[in-house]
């Protein structure tokens, strides 16, 4: 019988932040920078100490390379109430939790870059699909079961949204603006980084016992390959045309297809070149990966991607139907369903590779040849 015990507490306890959130921005605590990042410290350490009261680390501990309660299990425990704290702000800023509208204290003395379209997405985006893997990691650890998956899918996510959020901030518009509050965030990026080099270098446990010694790439793999060189090309256009670039292709590129990546916050800016420092090198690495067998980073990596590219191509494809957005960096009408295509062209890419690598590891695990050296 699956064990749900860790599953319901973190769960309830992350339903604790709707009316503490709400309590707490209907008041005037917020009105002091320094203030506010005291509470939230406060209900951070709170928060930890109840979960490890409730559903305590001798419960479910490490056994056969498999991950047990430890600094995963609880970080994740408190990542979803900060989801939920996400989707509190959120939903009680715009006046859809209980009729009531908060005042904008929080984002005015907090985290002002929250306000714009990428940031309600961002945070809508980790109330409901981030908070989907924090329950996925936490039952996967309490039965026993190697969360690797999606603590990497995890990391995709996590990592890009504050990789283009963080570095906006402190290049774009809002640099002039950073409050205590903001530097809370470190945690969520030092951890996922952290999290993400554990599992790259920890042995995987689904690795059949017996590889063919022989593997040859399928039509798949030729079609992925392609596809892969076509989205090089095109984050390579992206990020020059996001760069400011006087190039014609990569110019015409930016204004009539997405004059996002050239919004002054510099959110847009920040996620060209995200995708293209990782998604370039990645992309041409996997065309590599799918021609020649025995590639075992290819089965972790691809997780991230897809989870990276599903992220990124939401938040700022969504940027658009937004009534807050500036008309100027909106996606033109006459290239509208051309953008939805490629971005949803990319991220069908990106997880059917995924999909390709986790379906058949036995082609990318290592050769029987190094394995056995590894066992002598």
């Amino acid at each position: 019988m699956a064990n749900l015990q860790g599953l319901i507490v973190t769960m309830l306890i992350s339903f604790t932040a709707f009316p503490l959130v709400m309590y707490v921005t209907t008041s005037n605590v917020l009105t002091e920078p320094l203030t506010l990042m005291s509470i939230g410290l406060g209900l951070t350490a709170a928060i930890l100490i109840t979960i490890a009261v409730l559903v305590p680390p001798s419960g479910i501990k490490n056994s056969k390379n498999i991950e047990g309660r430890g600094l995963i299990y609880y970080t994740c425990a408190l990542f979803m109430w900060a989801s939920m704290a996400d989707m509190s702000i959120q939903t009680a800023h715009f006046g859809f939790f209980m009729g009531l509208e908060s005042n904008t204290d929080y984002f005015t003395n907090g985290e002002p870059y929250l306000m714009t379209p990428i940031g309600i997405s961002t945070q809508y985006w980790n109330a409901i699909v981030n908070y989907v893997l924090y329950l996925f990691i936490i039952y996967k650890i309490d039965n026993n079961q190697d969360p690797r998956n999606f603590v990497l899918y995890w990391c995709g996510s996590i990592c890009t949204s504050q990789f283009v959020l963080m570095s906006g901030i402190l290049t774009g518009s809002y640099s002039d603006q950073l409050e205590y509050a903001v530097w809370m965030n470190v945690t969520f990026v030092v951890f996922p980084v952290w999290v993400l080099w554990k599992y790259l270098v920890k042995p995987r446990t689904d690795l059949p016992v017996k590889i063919a010694e022989k593997h040859q790439s399928g039509f798949l793999d030729l079609i992925l390959s392609v596809g892969l060189i076509a989205a090089s090309c095109l984050a390579f256009v992206r990020v020059l045309g996001a760069m400011g670039s006087k190039f014609p292709v990569m110019k015409y590129y930016a204004t009539h297809y997405e004059p996002h990546l050239l919004d002054e916050t510099d959110f847009g800016k920040t996620w060209a070149l995200y995708s293209a420092m990782y998604g370039i090198p990645f992309q041409l690495a996997a065309v590599y990966g799918l021609r020649c067998p025995g590639k075992e980073w290819m089965l972790n990596l691809s997780v991230y991607y897809a989870a990276s590219m599903l992220q990124g191509s939401f938040v700022f494809t969504s940027y658009s139907w937004y009534p807050s957005s500036e008309e100027q960096y909106r996606i033109p009408d006459e290239s509208r369903s051309t953008v939805l295509c490629i971005n949803i062209a990319l991220v069908f890419l990106a997880n059917l590779l995924m999909f390709r690598c986790l379906s058949d590891p036995g082609y990318f695990a290592p050769k029987p040849a190094v394995q056995d050296k590894k066992r002598k």
